[in-house]
């Protein structure tokens, strides 16, 4: 057996991974959905499944047997509660496949020595290409759906972390916490404006590269339709894959104009920017409302008389539990590992209001500074 491929059987029971979930996830989706959905779900399903097995055959090959442990089983189990209590357009941007078809791509090159193994590789890819222009199909229309979640989560997130880092050091040298709570809602107001303006550049910015970069995409499928092989290769090395496996991506579109400009345009697009004033006003908004649980507690911990360590600890417990949700969502639309995701931003959370509190405790008893 080959050093290279010992090296690569791991990331082959990956790949053969992610294809046994999808296939169980899209099976799951299909029992919901109706009509054509529910066809095109199945079929993805069994696509899927057809991929996991031609993988099992190659490690098979290899003397090596992939089974499914507990861990993928509850993995399994996890996605499929997704698929079931998410809305339709979050459970299909987490399965997206054009990051398969460029880690397939990517993987390519390393079989170029075993031609049978290159071939069944080269067919999985085949495939993920065709499947990423039905999924792309399904989700252009929720695109602007999706990107304005994102800028809400994050929106909410950012002021989260900051506000509630600003009012629980606050409360390590101000006794009265309506004071705090008064700190906080204008640190939030201030922030939002600061906040609404440097979103709205960012996505300005951004959306003008965009805008260009597709423009050049249309002149060429306009223009010069020969240029655009060229011009999705080079797009694909970009993004780290080897030529010989870009040449197979591209091969595999043939002279499809439309299929090649599409292709590109979707890799293009693949963070592509919301409208500036809408990005602006939802990064506001969002900001202020996520200061909200960090600021509430001690308006109402001052009304009710309540001890300012108390409403600390109940300020970060809601932030805490409001940032993990977050954080679920967010690693839906973004891929990520789920539970790492929320469990990073409850971390983070923590961290930032035991940091800042923990600096005020020393200015309060080393400077001695403290507002009764």
């Amino acid at each position: 057996m080959s050093a290279i491929i010992k090296e690569d059987l791991k990331m082959l029971k990956i790949f053969w991974e992610g294809e046994v979930v999808a296939s169980e996830v899209y099976s799951a989706l299909s029992k919901t959905a109706k009509g054509e959905r529910k066809k095109h779900f199945l079929v993805i399903s069994n696509m899927e499944k057809s991929h996991a097995k031609i993988l099992e055959g190659i490690a098979e090959s290899f003397g090596m047997k992939f089974r499914i442990p507990l861990r993928l089983r509850l993995k399994i189990l996890f996605r499929k509660i997704l698929a079931r209590i998410m809305p339709l357009t979050f459970v299909m941007n987490y399965l997206e496949e054009r990051s398969a078809i460029i880690a397939y791509s990517k993987a390519l090159e390393k079989f170029k020595d075993f031609p049978e193994l290159y071939s069944k590789v080269k067919q999985i890819i085949y495939d993920e290409i065709e499947h990423e222009f039905d999924l792309a199909n399904l989700l252009t229309a929720k695109s602007s759906y999706v990107a304005t979640i994102k800028d809400a989560i994050y929106g909410m997130t950012d002021s989260l972390v900051e506000i509630l880092a600003l009012v629980i050091g606050s409360a390590g040298i101000i006794a009265d916490p309506i004071v705090v709570g008064l700190i906080g809602l204008i640190a939030s107001i201030g922030g939002s404006f600061s906040m609404t303006a440097g979103a709205y550049l960012s996505a300005k910015s951004e959306r003008d590269v965009l805008k260009w970069k597709l423009m050049e995409v249309n002149i060429k499928k306009n223009l010069m339709p020969e240029t655009l092989s060229t011009h999705l290769k080079s797009t694909l090395l970009e993004r780290g894959i080897e030529e010989e496996s870009a040449k197979v991506v591209v091969d595999s579109i043939g002279n499809n104009v439309e299929a090649l400009s599409k292709f590109a345009e979707a890799i293009i697009t693949e963070e592509s920017p919301p409208n500036p004033v809408s990005v602006a006003k939802i990064t506001g908004i969002y900001y202020i409302l996520g200061a909200l649980p960090a600021i509430i507690p001690f308006f109402i911990g001052g009304i009710f008389n309540i001890s300012v360590p108390i409403i600390t600890i109940i300020a970060i417990g809601i932030s805490s539990i409001i940032t993990f949700i977050a954080g679920i969502f967010t690693a839906i639309l973004s891929g990520e590992k789920i539970l790492r995701k929320a469990t990073l931003n409850v971390l983070i959370v923590i961290g930032a209001a035991m940091a800042a509190y923990g600096v005020a405790t020393l200015a309060r008893i080393l400077l001695g500074i403290e507002i009764l």
